[in-house]
């Protein structure tokens, strides 16, 4: 297969991946606001209702975030 067969997407593969980035993005953002994602605080604790913690500002869009523990209603 030569180099430049490689480089080429397929059709509809850069829709695939904005989907998911855009996804992702929301996902992210709707964990936010339903307090669901948080900083810990001064001892490492997240607050309770929160699952997941924030270990980083987005410069550009929403924060990432790590799952810390599950949470069963």
């Amino acid at each position: 297969m030569a180099e430049k067969e490689k480089d080429v997407q397929k059709p509809g593969e850069a829709d695939a991946a904005d989907k998911a980035k855009e996804a992702s993005q929301r996902f992210v953002e709707d964990l936010i606001t339903r307090g669901e994602a948080a900083k810990p605080d001064e001892r490492g604790e997240l607050p309770p209702g929160a699952t997941h913690e924030v270990v980083e500002e987005g410069k550009e869009g929403p924060p990432k975030v790590k799952r810390r523990r599950f949470s069963a209603f």
